[in-house]
């Protein structure tokens, strides 16, 4: 297990399976440096240990099994968190003034889905210089039915907006053949989002969309919602996280 979690996370180099101390794995910490799609700029791999060893504890006292892909998530998450956290103080809430009108963003929140209807949140991560992108999806809600996360990479995307219509094409293709047949959709792509609820595309997502407006009739519910990204940060560390893994990929094929 814990080789599996080192071979999967988005590090130019791993540790070899041939310490034989842990000491020595920390020695060679400075070497594991993040890939950039991930957006860490602190080092992920005490994160992996600590996660393994939480795993480890978890498995041995309560008899609960993590994977490999949940470890390396987690300790993405942990370490993202962390990073956040060293953040310069803020200021005194008293002393804090509103900014104006003009320069304030609105915030999207999840909208309240009515009981009965899975939830996917879906986010998608594209590399401009390689062309390749990372897909992820959420499956949550009060629902009769249960979907497994996914994750997936792709080459040749050409462009941000193809990626975010090739995550939400999966999470309507996983429960169209799960045969779910109410799906809500929460994507942080305001301009995808006005395509789906218009019912329109752009020539360069002709073929996807043409797909996607296939399914939808064959759902009983179905909606799509925008959402602010910081609703969706789940849904967007596994999408880099995917992406990551496919540069590193590719990085050691070259």
């Amino acid at each position: 297990m814990a080789e599996e979690v080192w071979s999967n996370i988005p590090t130019v180099l791993k540790p070899s399976s041939s310490l034989p101390y842990i000491t020595e794995l920390i020695k060679q910490g400075p070497n594991l440096v993040t890939l950039p799609p991930v957006g860490l700029s602190s080092p992920l791999w005490p994160w992996v240990l600590w996660n393994l060893w939480k795993a480890r504890n978890k498995l041995v006292l309560e008899n609960k099994v993590f994977s490999a892909q949940e470890i390396v998530l987690k300790s993405i998450t942990d370490a993202k968190e962390w990073s956040d956290a060293q953040l310069p103080d803020r200021l005194p809430s008293s002393s804090i003034r509103p900014p104006a009108q003009t320069n304030q963003r609105a915030v999207y929140a999840p909208p309240r889905i009515q009981d009965g209807v899975l939830v996917c949140n879906v986010d998608a991560a594209w590399d401009a210089i390689s062309g390749g992108c990372g897909i992820g999806g959420v499956f949550s809600g009060q629902s009769t039915s249960s979907l497994p996360n996914f994750s997936d990479s792709h080459s040749h995307v050409s462009s941000a907006l193809m990626a975010e219509a090739i995550a939400v094409h999966r999470a309507i293709s996983l429960a169209v053949f799960s045969k779910v047949r109410s799906l809500a959709v929460l994507s942080d792509s305001l301009s995808l989002v006005k395509l789906l609820n218009k019912g329109e595309t752009q020539p360069e997502l002709f073929g996807i969309m043409f797909d996607i407006y296939h399914f939808i009739p064959l759902f009983d519910v179905i909606s799509f919602h925008f959402i602010s990204r910081n609703f969706n940060a789940e849904a967007d560390l596994v999408a880099k996280s995917s992406l990551a893994v496919s540069v590193m990929n590719s990085f050691v094929g070259a």
